[in-house]
């Protein structure tokens, strides 16, 4: 790292290596594998150690005190000699990864900026999951190069809870308080999206998000893939637009949360998803031109849109030598040559119209969100130490299957499926990646790719944040560990939105299951997925206590404009 120790050198950063498969994590750094360690869980993340040589200490903690699961946050690294002094190195390195699990962070740590005294700030850093994590720091100084690996237990650290109930320990009601709706945070700003939570556009996003004409055939809107009265699914192995496509739809109940989407996480908000579909052959098949002339001209959709984007006039639209019909980027190679055709101001305002369409189907998402389910209402009851008034609301088959889902010394399922929305919003390789017909899907790895060159990203000209709010683009970590990744789901109404997994393989949650407790070894395919062990009992009362997360389906299933 080439500061002086005058200089406050923001996004002056040492060398610093890309994620890299963890198995390989110590051959990449050079790092020996019988280093010092040392352990702690979430409550106490600060650790000092001498590295292997022992000509430096290294001293790690978080910025805030508390070590977040599946949310970015900043540590602070402390560097000095042996004998207490201070220095800034030459090269500094802040790395992490799962041993058992064979990948490294979902974000890339950065050292962006040397605070005096030995401390170096570390941003970008999430982990994904619960369970152990190496940290390892590689130090080059006056010495010399030399490395250190720090153990953490990262258990989920949930809310405490006050009441004392039979036959429930104080963990577990911790545990099942942090999985209750009432735990859920208030949804974060979309910085990307200046009309996040407008009415206006809440109305107009709806009312889209239920036309067919805003298809090429008349024939396919949003809805059709994220049914209402299927908690925004379809029910589908694999859903179908003008054609079938290659994977399952999700659930866009609580979406909004998330900061990347689609299965592989090939868009980093919600309406750059919104408007994928919409010009996608196979799906919508509506060009961007005409996507935009439909809305800007449509009588019950042209006052609502004009007061929201004002890139372009009605009459703009309407001159069809400057735009002409079926022109886009992508779609039939007619409409590709007239896009290319065109003024480059006119595509810039096209495309920013195109966008402006997406963010007003994004808000209506994100009034999407999850209703209580019996198992909430069990939930608030258990936490409040109402044990009468809990148990009449899950029977004994399905709390023994709650007891087994946050067993954490069983089973890895909070490890992935943590929070209200029982889901870390991440990417993990659960051995799904090869098809039945021999073929792989890359998932994760590929879409990160697809995110990073989006014109629609957080970072293109489109996009309403600012360079600096974009983090997730930021620190986005590329790594091998990402085939045959795939977004972790939630798990609220999951008995209700069969298939299961990306491309739709699974009919019902015992197959789910039992996949994950038949999962195949690492050694013919690789995967996250711990071995563990499970009885058709137990199986059963999993299922059960799966299918208390349901709720109620949504009501906003309509276009409110009444339009056809």
């Amino acid at each position: 790292m080439n500061l002086s120790p005058e200089r406050q050198a923001i996004g002056q950063t040492p060398h610093i290596h890309r994620p890299c498969l963890f198995a390989l994590l110590l051959a990449c750094m050079g790092f020996p594998g019988n280093a010092a360690a040392a352990t702690a869980d979430s409550d106490a993340p600060v650790q000092t150690l001498a590295t292997e040589r022992g000509v430096y200490r290294v001293t790690i903690r978080p910025e805030t005190g508390s070590v977040p699961i599946a949310e970015m946050h900043n540590w602070i690294v402390h560097v000095e000699t042996t004998a207490g002094s201070v220095f800034v190195p030459a090269q500094l390195v802040f790395m992490a990864g799962m041993p058992a699990h064979g990948h490294g962070t979902p974000a890339q740590p950065v050292i962006t900026r040397f605070l005096g005294e030995g401390d170096f700030l570390v941003e970008g850093v999430k982990f994904n999951m619960t369970g152990l994590w190496h940290i390892v720091v590689n130090v080059t100084g006056p010495a010399g190069p030399d490395s250190i690996r720090f153990e953490m237990n990262l258990r989920n650290a949930p809310m405490a809870v006050d009441a004392v109930v039979k036959d429930w320990t104080r963990d577990e009601l911790r545990v099942v308080n942090s999985l209750r709706l009432a735990s859920l945070r208030p949804l974060p700003r979309d910085f990307t999206n200046r009309f996040s939570g407008n009415p206006d556009a809440i109305e107009l996003g709806q009312a889209l998000f239920f036309d067919r004409n805003l298809s090429a055939s008349g024939k396919t809107a949003c809805a059709d893939c994220h049914e209402p009265a299927r908690h925004f699914t379809d029910g589908k192995v694999l859903s179908f637009g003008s054609r079938q496509t290659a994977r399952h739809s999700p659930s866009l109940i609580g979406v909004a949360y998330s900061q990347w989407f689609y299965w592989d996480g090939r868009r980093d908000s919600m309406w750059s998803q919104s408007v994928t579909p919409i010009e996608t052959p196979g799906e919508m098949d509506m060009t961007r031109v005409d996507a935009v002339r439909f809305v800007m001209t449509h009588d019950a959709y042209r006052p609502l849109f004009g007061s929201l984007s004002s890139v372009l006039s009605d009459s703009d639209i309407e001159d069809q030598t400057r735009f002409p019909a079926g022109a886009g980027p992508y779609g039939e190679p007619q409409g590709q040559q007239e896009w290319q055709r065109m003024a480059k101001e006119d595509q810039v305002a096209v495309s920013q119209a195109f966008a402006d369409i997406g963010k007003t189907i994004a808000v209506y998402v994100e009034t999407l969100q999850p209703e209580l389910s019996r198992f909430d209402q069990f939930a608030d009851e258990l936490v409040q130490g109402n044990r009468r008034a809990a148990y009449k609301i899950l029977d004994k088959k399905e709390r023994a299957g709650l007891k087994l889902f946050i067993d954490q010394d069983r089973l890895p399922c909070l490890r992935c499926h943590n929070g209200p929305q029982l889901t870390n919003h991440e990417f993990h390789n659960v051995a799904t990646g090869f098809a039945g017909d021999g073929t792989y899907d890359f998932g994760r790895y590929v879409g990160l790719q697809a995110a990073l060159v989006d014109e629609f990203n957080c970072r293109g000209q489109f996009s309403d944040a600012t360079r600096e709010q974009c983090d997730r683009l930021k620190y986005a970590a590329e790594g091998h560990a990402d085939q045959g990744a795939f977004k972790v789901p939630t798990l609220r109404n999951v008995g209700e939105t069969a298939p299961y997994m990306h491309d739709g393989r699974f009919d019902n949650l015992r197959e789910v299951i039992e996949h994950y407790r038949d999962v195949p070894p690492v050694t013919e395919v690789v995967h996250e997925v711990p071995q563990f062990r499970l009885t058709d009992k137990e199986i059963v009362q999993l299922v059960a206590f799966l299918e208390t997360l349901t709720a109620k389906p949504s009501s906003s299933g309509s276009n409110p404009l009444n339009t056809r």
